[in-house]
């Protein structure tokens, strides 16, 4: 009986969710952008430098998260979706495109600020 639940626990840990951001060297952060709060993962290594953010484009889409980790940018950035790694009260109820936008736009502005640059490339926006 120990060995099945050994061998079951050792099968769940392999499904586990894992975050490629996590394994790379970026820093996650949460960005407080009203009135959403936005999950964000940031390399930066060069201030001054140009800043690449990578915005996701759906919650279910994992392939910007891949591309920002393999960007070899000195200064890369990934910002999540409102209401996709953070929940407030707010997330229960529909997020608007217009409102989603501009939360990510204040959210890439801190991290411009981190940065301390003037040029940003986005992506997947």
């Amino acid at each position: 009986m120990k060995k099945i639940f050994f061998i079951f626990v050792l099968l769940l840990s392999g499904c586990a969710y894992r975050n490629p951001l996590d394994s790379a060297d970026f820093r996650f952060q949460t960005l407080n952008t009203p009135p959403y709060v936005i999950s964000s993962w940031y390399r930066i290594s060069e201030q001054g430098q140009p800043l690449t953010v990578y915005v996701e484009k759906t919650v279910l889409d994992e392939q910007v998260r891949h591309e920002a980790v393999q960007d070899p940018s000195p200064n890369v950035a990934y910002v999540a979706r409102p209401c996709q790694y953070f929940q407030t009260d707010i997330c229960h109820k529909p997020v608007s495109i217009g409102n989603s936008n501009k939360a990510i736009n204040q959210a890439i502005r801190q991290l411009q600020k981190k940065a301390a640059t003037d040029e940003i490339k986005i992506k997947g926006m």
